[in-house]
């Protein structure tokens, strides 16, 4: 620590001398002829490919059809999705019925005066519905709330329960919780705690509708009616697109999803009872229809190498070049090291989450990489690299290293980052060894220029792109990091990573700042 503040002051008095000369960029030169290394290496760096976050993406309605998916494979499953049509029934058949309509009540086998008969226990799953839909209060229909276990019987109970299938598949089911679920999954997605619908259930109601009321933020979720879901989620829509990090569903959201539906929707007073959710079918289950309701094959898309499935999620973020020198702040150090106005002048304020090194020659290594950091509001961050090697195909990343942007002017005495790129501090658990991050040339025209963003306003990560980027999960505990898709780059790189630190007790706070490089070392041969 020592010896970088040493470095530091050593720096800052080379900025002063450096800014009394230049009017350009912000490097201090090396020295020429026979000695020294550079610590801005005119000549190996062709510039930084930088990733960052947008003021907003424009998701559309990512949610929707996976919500409208998983719903219905809950209540099919859970309510109707055992029903057979049986024309030879025997008494084995009645442990079919044990797996019916346990979202109202839990089936069970009793034994009363000597008799085997069928009942049920007034059990429901928070997310339910009425018990006299269609004037079928008790499929039992008798005042002890049991039937004995005959054929005759059984035939009463499937029929009875075929009638009512259609009925709530296409109201409670899509129109109502699905709205709810759906409007979670962003909530889910964004780092907040799902809003909890207030359900209501009437088991005097005649009808499906009728019977369950469901209010979300104080609006009462209607069945069968596209304009009150799109009202319900316009807000929240219109906050993804401005807070929302990637496209799609990662595993972390996955198993929260999973979380919240036992816990929220079907509730531990069915999933905590063993005599009810015996072998902990409830969470297998709902974990399988978690991935079964993907989206993505159903996609009436017509160019599919396009699309990028909707569990393999790529950031939602934009990617510009920064060419040579123009990723570097600007000169103008006072004598007490701080900052003229200039310094970030022509570096946009945005959340960056990474950029890679493209030299312009092979086999070049680096030792250090300086950066420079400037933030209206103070900001915590995590730095890390992650190296690809395309000769093995491995990939690796370094040890990470706190940061904290002040929320003030820049102050080169202060402000400056020092990012160690040796490879004594990579580590790679599977291989547990250690690699020379040596890089190999940037190819920029890799697949026709798909990764060229030489554009004023950068280039959108979607489409055809999206497949060359990948996202790594936040330290955060939700949101993501736009990275390189290693799978897609044929040659060796460097990245570094900036992984902003989110305070999830403020969803709606944004962490724009701005970045530059001071200068970049060579590893000395």
């Amino acid at each position: 620590m020592l010896m970088k503040r040493f470095f530091k002051a050593i720096l800052v008095c080379f900025l002063v001398v450096v800014s009394a000369f230049s009017t350009g960029c912000f490097y201090i030169p090396g020295f020429s002829g026979d000695g020294g290394s550079l610590l801005f290496p005119s000549g190996t760096v062709s510039g930084y490919k930088v990733c960052y976050k947008p003021e907003a993406y424009e998701f559309g309605k990512p949610f929707e059809t996976f919500s409208d998916n998983l719903i219905e494979k809950l209540y099919s499953y859970f309510t109707f999705g055992n029903i057979e049509n049986i024309d030879d029934v025997t008494d084995d058949d009645w442990n079919e019925v044990l797996l019916l309509d346990r979202i109202r009540y839990q089936p069970v086998f009793i034994t009363q005066d000597g008799i085997e008969k069928f009942s049920y226990i007034e059990d429901s799953w928070n997310w339910s519905f009425g018990k006299n839909i269609e004037n079928f209060s008790s499929y039992l229909n008798n005042n002890e709330n049991s039937i004995e276990k005959t054929s005759e019987n059984l035939i009463y109970v499937i029929s009875h329960y075929k009638t009512l299938e259609t009925n709530i598949t296409d109201n409670i089911i899509k129109s109502i919780y699905s709205t709810v679920l759906e409007y979670n999954i962003y909530e889910i997605v964004l780092g907040r705690t799902p809003t909890a619908p207030i359900v209501e259930i009437s088991d005097t109601a005649t009808t499906v509708l009728d019977s369950v009321k469901v209010t979300l933020n104080g609006i009462v979720v209607t069945g069968g009616d596209d304009a009150n879901r799109d009202s319900i989620m316009d807000e929240i829509r219109e906050e993804f697109s401005r807070y929302g990090t990637y496209v799609g569903f990662s595993d972390r959201d996955k198993e929260k999803l999973a979380n919240y539906i036992l816990t929220t929707v079907i509730g531990d007073q069915i999933v905590g009872n063993t005599e009810f959710n015996k072998n902990n079918e409830y969470q297998n289950v709902v974990k399988k229809f978690i991935e079964e309701s993907n989206p993505t094959t159903q996609l009436a898309m017509q160019d599919t190498t396009s699309i990028r499935d909707f569990f393999d999620p790529y950031p939602a973020s934009k990617i510009k070049d920064f060419n040579s020198t123009a990723f570097y702040i600007n000169g103008g150090i006072g004598e007490s090291g701080e900052s003229a106005d200039n310094a970030f002048d022509h570096i946009p304020s945005a959340e960056y989450q990474s950029f890679v090194i493209m030299p312009e020659q092979d086999g070049i290594q680096f030792s250090s990489i300086w950066l420079a950091f400037e933030s209206q509001i103070p900001i915590d961050a995590v730095l890390r690299v992650r190296y690809y090697n395309a000769e093995t195909g491995t990939l690796f990343e370094t040890a990470k290293q706190n940061i904290t942007m002040a929320g003030s002017p820049f102050d080169a005495s202060k402000d400056i980052i020092i990012m160690d790129l040796v490879y004594s501090e990579i580590s790679d658990t599977e291989l547990d060894t250690s690699v020379d991050m040596e890089l190999d040339i940037f190819d920029n025209e890799l697949d026709d220029g798909i990764l060229k963003a030489d554009e004023i306003d950068g280039k959108i990560i979607s489409g055809e792109l999206a497949n060359y980027y990948n996202i790594i999960d936040s330290d955060s505990g939700f949101g993501a990091i736009g990275v390189l898709n290693h799978n897609k780059i044929p040659f060796s790189y460097m990245e570094i990573v900036i992984d902003v630190v989110k305070d999830p007790t403020t969803p709606k706070a944004t962490y724009p700042f701005k970045m530059g490089i001071v200068g970049i070392f060579p590893t000395a041969e």
